[in-house]
């Protein structure tokens, strides 16, 4: 893949006003197809932060433009969105390598999650900034860390799965953060935070079972 060699000796403001300008062409480009134009601001949004951390413009900016807004549209909280990657691409005229390869390039960069549908449709989303992600993961750590207390002051053993079902019941049931039809997709991202949040828990009680049995 061909990249223009252009960004990394820019003086800051040079740069900013390229970036400036593509944004511009980029929302001229999309304007021209039938796309739901309140989505246009997220879509740059992605277009901007993955520019930051390239140091090199893409050859063909203008599928990295489709690309982010393939992502944007796939958001968990649009479930369901069943349209095929063919017919996607076949709106915007790009083949579907050339949309696998910028979304694949653009997830990688900038760290987002992809889960998929028990039909294996994909969604997307910002673990950084997303409003509903980042309240799962404060509620996943809260509820971890008052787990351990009472393991600290009662030797009440945690339960990973049982404290898994429990959260996943709360956010997706009782909250509503994301769609009822995604439960499972969630449920192993709780799951694996309440591991990766238990591995003092999992360290102690290893050190108990080793030594005090």
């Amino acid at each position: 893949m061909l990249e223009l060699v252009s960004y990394n000796n820019q003086i800051p403001d040079t740069r900013t006003k390229i970036t400036i300008d593509l944004l511009k062409e980029g929302i001229d480009f999309l304007s021209q197809f039938n796309i739901n134009k309140n989505l246009i601001s997220d879509t740059m949004s992605i277009i901007n932060n993955f520019l930051k951390k390239k140091d090199k413009i893409p050859h063909n900016i203008f599928k990295f433009f489709i690309a982010a807004y393939y992502i944007i549209s796939r958001h968990p909280m649009a479930f369901p969105v069943h349209e095929s990657k063919k017919d996607f691409c076949q709106q915007f005229s790009i083949k579907q390598a050339s949309l696998d390869y910028s979304v694949d390039k653009i997830l990688n960069i900038l760290k987002y999650i992809k889960i998929q549908d028990d039909m294996n449709y994909p969604y997307f989303l910002n673990p950084k900034k997303d409003i509903g992600f980042n309240l799962l993961k404060s509620i996943v750590k809260a509820e971890v860390e008052r787990n351990m207390m009472n393991f600290y002051q009662y030797n009440y053993l945690i339960n990973t799965q049982i404290l898994s079902e429990e959260l996943i019941s709360k956010i997706i049931f009782e909250m509503k953060l994301f769609p009822e039809e995604l439960f499972r997709q969630f449920y192993h991202i709780i799951f694996e935070m309440v591991n990766e949040e238990l591995k003092e828990y999992n360290k102690i009680v290893h050190l108990q079972q080793k030594y005090l049995l």
